[in-house]
């Protein structure tokens, strides 16, 4: 049986030319050629969230705008397939967690250090290769995409540039695995294989090979301390989220949620003043959010709870903008000189 194929597809014509890519992303060519070359030392480090490891960081000043404008004008081109689930509209960890609920063994593998071993070799076949770019365009966009040799973390060119890295081997991956009626999808470095019926240990340890495969041809690893199978006799997780029957959140997860918002109910009483227990109750708020996309129940309850600390707090008065009395308010929004009282 012939293998299909389903890729990544670039539905625009390939830019020839530094001064075509300066049109396309409405930049001055000189200026782009000069930012490249600078591009290196335009990046600051971004605060990883509490219990976080991984190193970010954040694209600064004409950068960011070059990168906004690669998203608008060349990433937005892009059709990418539905087992590429990572930073795309409409597709997210729930989404990803989908594609693989109701099977009856589900294997993950996670891509060890996934950012930091995309060397700029790698991005710069993305611009050449799968786009289709002249090698100079190439070679700028890698500068302008690339921090200290590699892809960094957190950036919007970044999220694009992951999914589309592994553009040469991971189709056939896909329809390799589609072949046996394996399921297959990627959340940026979380790789997910799913069936609907069991399979042998012969099988698995086929299908784990493939995916290592595969990565070793991009000089990737996976991390073989989050490598995991499960079976439909105890709970799947897929992307942090239980996947047996339809996504949901783990009964730990559920009780984290529960225990923050009681945490807020006892600061209440503890002497915080306003500001902080506003802030731990639009921290609670956000948790009960996620919970709520998955058990909507439970949620509505913790958020009426919420509500009522809320409702002890005194009321936030904004700033009021007024202006000068012998001018019309129309005048001075036109002239952008309100001024605060």
């Amino acid at each position: 049986m012939d293998l299909f194929l389903i890729k990544p597809r670039y539905r625009a014509s390939p830019i020839r030319s530094i001064a075509a890519l300066a049109r396309s992303l409405r930049w001055d060519a000189l200026a782009l050629v000069d930012m490249a070359e600078r591009a290196n030392g335009m990046w600051r480090t971004v605060k990883p969230k509490p219990g976080s490891i991984r190193q970010t960081f954040d694209a600064m000043g004409p950068l960011k705008e070059i990168h906004q404008s690669l998203k608008l004008n060349i990433f937005s081109k892009v059709d990418f397939p539905e087992y590429l689930q990572g930073s795309l509209k409409g597709r997210d960890y729930v989404s990803n967690a989908s594609l693989h609920k109701d099977k009856q063994i589900l294997i993950c593998e996670d891509v060890k250090g996934f950012f930091p071993s995309v060397g700029a070799a790698y991005v710069e076949d993305v611009w050449c290769g799968f786009f289709g770019f002249a090698p100079d365009v190439a070679k700028l966009l890698t500068k302008l995409t690339t921090k200290d040799g590699c892809l960094p973390q957190g950036c919007i060119a970044s999220s694009f540039l992951a999914n589309l890295v592994l553009w040469r081997h991971e189709p056939l991956l896909h329809a390799k695995l589609a072949q046996r009626g394996i399921t297959y999808s990627r959340y940026v470095d979380d790789m997910v294989m799913s069936a609907a019926t069991h399979l042998d240990k012969a099988t698995q340890t086929w299908v784990i090979a493939q995916v290592y495969g595969m990565l070793a041809r991009h000089n990737l690893k996976a991390s073989r301390k989050k490598h995991e199978v499960f079976s439909a006799t105890q709970p799947m997780i897929a992307t942090k989220l239980i996947v047996n029957r339809k996504p949901s959140l783990s009964l730990k997860k559920r009780s984290q949620v529960r225990a923050q918002v009681r945490q807020l109910e006892i600061a209440v009483g503890t002497g915080l003043d306003a500001e902080e227990l506003r802030d731990l109750a639009n921290k609670a708020a956000q948790q009960v959010g996620q919970l709520g996309r998955f058990h909507k129940t439970q949620a509505e309850h913790l958020r009426n709870r919420i509500a009522i600390v809320r409702g002890t707090l005194p009321i936030e008065h904004p700033s009021i903008i007024t202006a000068p009395s012998n001018a019309p308010l129309s005048q001075e929004l036109s002239t952008g000189s309100l001024s605060s009282k």
